[in-house]
């Protein structure tokens, strides 16, 4: 099955400086904001004006499993320059980073199936589990085994911040 993750009707640049990522949760993709603050699930600062590619993927890309049912996906997709991040946006209180991680890594196990030279010729890949909720995260137990899979399986690092910085 093929998967358009380039679909243009999903995608939008941007080069601001300090912009949101908001889901409302709802059927629509998610979207960049510039205004309204406090609805943003996640904060993205792009102090040097880097020129970002977004890409909402949840409820605009369909990825399908082999029975036709739609599979869990990430939000969003952001990239600049060498550098690919995948973000899922929650806003609870519980199993969220848990949850999070496990939509994104659908994500990443679909992309590198369909296209896995695009996913490696990246040189960084990071998976952001934002939570306005929780602007950090409390561990009950240690993420260090989720951080080996994820960095030994898919060469991607993973944080737990509504804050995004772009370097």
């Amino acid at each position: 099955m093929s998967i358009d993750f380039f679909r243009v009707e999903c995608q939008k640049t941007t080069n601001e400086r300090k912009f949101g990522l908001y889901d409302a949760g709802d059927a629509a993709p998610a979207q960049i904001k510039i205004t309204d603050e406090d609805s943003w699930n996640a904060t993205v600062l792009n102090k040097e004006r880097k020129q970002i590619l977004f890409t909402a993927i949840d409820n605009c890309i369909e990825i399908l499993r082999e029975n036709g049912e739609m599979d869990n996906r990430c939000d969003v997709m952001l990239n600049y320059e060498n550098n690919l991040l995948l973000v899922e946006l929650k806003d609870k209180r519980d199993s969220w980073q848990t949850e999070g991680l496990s939509q994104i890594e659908s994500t990443v196990k679909r992309m590198i199936a369909v296209n896995r030279e695009y996913y490696f010729s990246f040189n960084k890949r990071k998976a952001v589990v934002a939570n306005r909720k929780h602007q950090f995260p409390c561990f009950q137990e240690s993420n260090v085994q989720q951080r080996q899979i994820f960095n030994s399986k898919y060469k991607m690092r993973i944080q737990f911040e509504a804050e995004i910085k772009i370097e």
